[in-house]
């Protein structure tokens, strides 16, 4: 277990995740997504750098959860 710190907006949560966490698990978490209020078209980032998917999160980090920009396919 590991302890992470989630931002969205000026709304922020501590939480203890599994040790094999990713930015896609907290993406896709429903517990996430309702205790911030954030939707499915979103980027995080770590000290400022946008992470992918795959990124397992690391102990201590704080995510900041930002509303992705719209693209056009």
């Amino acid at each position: 277990m590991k302890k992470i710190t989630v931002e969205y907006g000026v709304d922020s949560i501590n939480k203890q995740v599994e040790s094999g966490f990713t930015i896609g698990d907290l993406q896709e978490s429903d517990s996430f997504k309702g205790a911030l209020g954030f939707g499915d078209n979103t980027k995080a980032l770590i000290n400022g750098i946008e992470q992918n998917r795959q990124t397992v999160i690391p102990d201590g980090a704080t995510v900041r959860i930002e509303t992705a920009a719209n693209t056009k396919a």
